[in-house]
């Protein structure tokens, strides 16, 4: 128990955001900088208008009882004027800010599937022959692609929401610092709800993975010409779809029972929020009753209490969601961080060329990394150059593997593969490969 990570541990990993950061800035630097560019004016605009809206109300309040109405509608009318040229640039601000948005996404989407490929080449043959990689692979795929790309709009909107939250609660808290405090109240629960549940996900989905590949396999039965005609044939079809069915139920059970929790978690923190909401709203038309504020007062603490919970509840959402989205780009992490074995020596020798001596096993012997017992067991071969030689063998009897380490797919367990006398793990494999040609019985 005492190595089981605590809460604030698991945190404060999955908020380690640098590399996603790195990650984002090194494949879109200049949509990253329009973004981040555009958040003090969409985090301001929201205070100015709330500042106009009381201006307006108490402009229209003095111009009840004023004599001249048409100068007092005009005087109005310059409040009106302003609100609307806000109104104006915060929808052209947001419009810039969601395609710039969607330019980034695409960007760095591309990006990580160039990562993505570049890694897949890089990793040893071993790594395809394991159902743990395939697990890796697969969460990688399903979560690389947009998980970077919506932690940075993530802090963005956070740094917005903040800008707009600071203006916000100062002017709270010059009214009364309890509303303030109830502001942060508020909001909390929903925060604490959304982190539980992004928690409970990761570790359905990482529970799943092996269910997901195998549904997606049996998917790809169905409907792939590959396996059409032998699904015929042997009437596999109806087999295949049930297995298909089922597991999909399962999976779906699971993210249904997801749902409803975080569903009635949400229900309650909505209910205390709007309680907060309506309850402030009844002691600040107290207040206005009484004389101590005016009515324009009345409007901008009402309506900054109900938009300071709103910026406030999507900045803590906005944590939760860095959070979950941190916590899930572990998945391309584990992929990222596999390492070849198969790799050149700091001081590779040349591939002999030509080959006086030959190839020669020497006692060598293989086993599968995922396996226990021996593919290949004490081979001892001498192939001459110019010599033509045919391997007989049932199936399973490692001919296949033989070729693999000739090709330094592996490196023996045991034993050596020599070229002219120089160990085959003193060469470059690339440069090996260059001279090997082989046409494999599952061919591409």
């Amino acid at each position: 128990m005492a190595d089981s990570p605590t809460l604030r541990t698991r945190i404060q990993t999955a908020l380690r955001l640098e590399r996603a950061l790195r990650l984002v800035w090194q494949t879109a630097p200049r949509w990253t900088l329009v973004n981040v560019a555009l958040v003090f004016w969409q985090g301001a605009l929201p205070l100015a208008a709330l500042y106009l809206m009381k201006r307006i109300v108490d402009a229209v309040t003095v111009s009840i009882a004023a004599p001249d109405k048409t100068i007092a509608f005009q005087h109005v009318a310059v409040w009106i004027l302003l609100a609307g040229g806000v109104a104006i640039l915060t929808a052209l601000t947001r419009s810039l800010g969601e395609y710039a948005s969607e330019a980034q996404s695409l960007q760095v989407t591309d990006a990580v599937a160039d990562i993505l490929h570049a890694q897949s080449i890089a990793v040893d043959l071993a790594y395809y022959e394991d159902p743990g990689y395939y697990d890796t692979l697969h969460r990688a795929q399903r979560e690389a692609p947009y998980r970077p790309t919506r932690i940075v709009n993530g802090l963005i909107q956070i740094a917005q929401n903040g800008i707009s939250l600071l203006g916000i609660a100062g002017l709270l808290f010059s009214f009364n610092w309890l509303l303030a405090l109830v502001l942060f109240g508020a909001a909390l629960p929903g925060a604490l709800a959304r982190l539980l549940h992004s928690r409970r996900l990761y570790g359905f989905e990482q529970a799943q993975t092996e269910g997901e590949r195998r549904a997606w396999y049996y998917h790809t039965v169905l409907t792939d010409s590959t396996h059409a005609k032998e699904l015929r044939l042997f009437n596999l079809g109806a087999l295949f779809q049930t297995r298909y069915r089922d597991l999909r139920q399962q999976i779906r059970a699971g993210r249904l029972a997801l749902s409803r929790r975080r569903a009635l978690t949400d229900l309650a923190a909505q209910a205390l929020a709007t309680v907060a909401l309506f309850g402030s709203l009844a002691w600040i038309a107290l207040q206005t009753i009484r004389g101590a504020v005016t009515l324009g007062d009345l409007v901008i603490y009402y309506l900054g209490f109900q938009s300071g919970l709103n910026f406030l509840q999507a900045a803590l959402r906005g944590l939760a969601g860095l959070y979950e989205d941190n916590l899930f780009l572990t998945n391309l992490y584990q992929f990222l961080d596999l390492a070849p074995k198969i790799t050149a020596p700091p001081q590779p020798s040349a591939v002999p060329q030509p080959m006086p001596a030959g190839i020669a096993f020497h006692n060598v012997g293989f086993t599968y990394p995922s396996r226990t017992e021996e593919a290949l067991h004490e081979i001892d071969l001498t192939l001459a150059p110019g010599e033509v030689i045919a391997l007989v063998g049932e199936n399973g009897s490692g001919k296949t593997t033989l070729i693999k380490l000739l090709c330094r797919l592996y490196d023996p367990t045991r034993g050596a593969i020599t070229v002219d006398g120089v160990d085959l793990r003193g060469l470059d494999p690339v440069q090996w490969r260059r001279e090997i040609s082989v046409a494999f019985q599952d061919y591409a």
